[in-house]
């Protein structure tokens, strides 16, 4: 990501105005050092040895360790007026992240949560609906966006969605066989699909394909989804969709 970040533009002044819960999309490495050099330096919040200071860096956030940040910020400031939890991670299950809507709804203890991930499509719409969403990766060239753009030449979306039926379903063969030989997160599905969609949205063309296309893209977002369950089968998931395409209007 460009040194240029400047958090000062984005958020408040004073801690005591920020917003409850935001969720910052981005490259999460760079994110996260802007992000604690800003409250150190701009903020005076220091990050170092504060009981009232928290962060979790995460390929996958399960259920359990949704329960324990619930546990932790149900407690008390020590000695910060407000308290502040800075949550990276690549994906979060579906079932942590309803354990995290209570949570992010109405913190304890004046908590302010940072919700660091490259894209907030992965979430839940209830839990998106809790946060501020601040895309960082506007006008910017960062490591998640050059991530997301490897990713789709190497899967080729526009590819998948012109090719027969027999040609998608040995992509998504090629695709779970290479997520499973790098023990990859499963956020490589997230943008594979968000690739698929941004293609598929492309080819539409008329807002009335558009319209005959909204099946799909129901389907697509649904099984971003469930790709956030404990175990799902991705194979199984983007064969559904490599079978609904066949059904899709798209052209």
């Amino acid at each position: 990501m460009s040194n240029t970040l400047d958090l000062k533009s984005i958020f408040p002044g004073s801690i005591e105005k920020f917003h409850h819960a935001y969720c910052l999309e981005g490259g999460r490495e760079d994110v996260s050092k802007k992000l604690l050099e800003f409250l150190e330096r701009d903020l005076k919040f220091s990050v170092k040895g504060n009981p009232d200071f928290y962060y979790g860096d995460f390929d996958a956030l399960g259920i359990d360790e949704g329960r324990l940040i619930n546990e932790m910020q149900s407690r008390k400031a020590v000695s910060m007026p407000r308290r502040i939890f800075i949550i990276s991670a690549n994906f979060i299950t579906r079932e942590a992240q309803n354990s995290l809507l209570k949570m992010f709804e109405e913190p304890a203890g004046g908590a302010i949560f940072f919700l660091i991930i490259s894209s907030a499509s992965i979430l839940l719409p209830t839990l998106r609906s809790r946060m501020m969403i601040v895309n960082l990766n506007r006008g910017a060239e960062n490591d998640e966006t050059e991530k997301s753009e490897k990713t789709a030449n190497l899967f080729n979306a526009k590819k998948f969605i012109k090719s027969g039926v027999g040609e998608r379903l040995a992509m998504v063969k090629k695709i779970s066989d290479k997520i499973a030989d790098e023990e990859a997160s499963r956020s490589i599905v997230a943008d594979f699909l968000n690739s698929v969609e941004r293609e598929i949205l492309n080819e539409s063309g008329t807002e009335e394909l558009k319209r005959k296309n909204l099946f799909i893209f129901q389907e697509i977002d649904k099984c971003r989804n469930y790709a956030g369950d404990r175990s799902p089968s991705i194979k199984m998931l983007l064969e559904h969709i490599a079978l609904m395409i066949g059904e899709s209007a798209i052209l």
